[in-house]
């Protein structure tokens, strides 16, 4: 009994004194920031949310897992924070939520950990990820967001919107005025849009759908797949030349007339719609391409 009570002590001290070692850190870090400055933000595992407000200055608060530490670099156009993980990586993720003022410039990376970002107005937004997801809400005039095998879903109003993935889905709605650039290999691409000027969509085997409320005088867009189905729908008053190729697809359109050669596969459509002020070209290898107007 002497002996398992000896045991039982030594154990409970140890316990004890290894207890800081797993216990999560608090993050509290308040940081001045200049109109128009520039924050980073790094992240490896767990959660990145980010959410703007009227204040110059950056705010982040959070946990950070066993181990961890936060790296902290500031001046008055930059702030630079980033989570150091141990090397024996035997940590859980830092879950943070990041403050920042209004026309900042944000660039949030992480590789496992899903970003969040609602309720800004920024100069520009930038979110890379290798398996989290992406989701943002908000507005800027520039928003870049990549994943690897992540979901993108973007709402953020902007006349300059690109999305890419490899194998994740990539959702994007409200932007346009501008450039919209959306690519994926595998993962599908759904777009709901208003009017654009340049429009260039592309995947591999994801279908590709997009819905715009029009295309801007002299404007372009460009959707290409390869095994993948494509579907567009424009207004009714939309001024474009109209090219639509597929090698073993079907094309169905409300406007023009299909071709196809007397011998071999393929098919092809070429219309004028209104003046034809703009380009629109449509290629997909062995995909359907379906082209509807006046249903937005």
């Amino acid at each position: 009994m002497i002996i398992s009570l000896r045991n039982l002590l030594v154990a409970t001290v140890l316990l004890a004194a290894a207890a800081p070692v797993f216990a999560q850190t608090t993050v509290n870090e308040r940081l001045p920031l200049s109109s128009g400055g520039r924050v980073d933000l790094s992240n490896i595992a767990g959660s990145v949310t980010v959410r703007g407000w009227d204040r110059n200055e950056v705010q982040l608060t959070g946990t950070l897992g066993a181990g961890q530490r936060l790296e902290v670099e500031s001046s008055a156009n930059r702030v630079q924070l980033k989570v150091v993980y141990p090397q024996n990586g035997r940590s859980q993720g830092a879950e943070l939520e990041l403050r920042v003022p209004r026309a900042a410039q944000l660039q949030a990376s992480t590789v496992s950990a899903g970003v969040d970002v609602a309720e800004v107005n920024l100069a520009r937004l930038q979110a890379t990820t290798v398996s989290g997801a992406i989701t943002a809400t908000g507005q800027a005039n520039e928003v870049e967001l990549q994943t690897v095998s992540g979901a993108i879903r973007s709402q953020v109003r902007t006349s300059r919107l690109e999305l890419s993935s490899v194998s994740g889905s990539v959702t994007g709605s409200g932007a346009g005025g501008g450039d919209v650039k959306a690519n994926t290999v595998s993962g599908g691409i759904n777009l709901d849009l208003s009017a654009v000027q340049r429009l260039d969509a592309e995947t591999v085997s994801g279908s590709l759908g997009v819905r715009s409320a029009g295309l801007q005088p002299g404007g372009r867009i460009s959707l290409q797949t390869v095994s993948a189905s494509v579907s567009l729908t424009l207004p009714a008053q939309t001024s474009a030349q109209l090219k639509v190729n597929s090698f073993s697809g079907d094309i169905n359109s409300d406007v023009g007339k299909v071709e196809r050669p007397r011998y071999g596969p393929g098919s092809n459509l070429d219309a004028r719609l209104g003046s034809g002020d703009g380009d629109i070209s449509i290629n997909s290898h062995s995909g359907d391409v379906r082209v509807s107007l006046g249903r937005r």
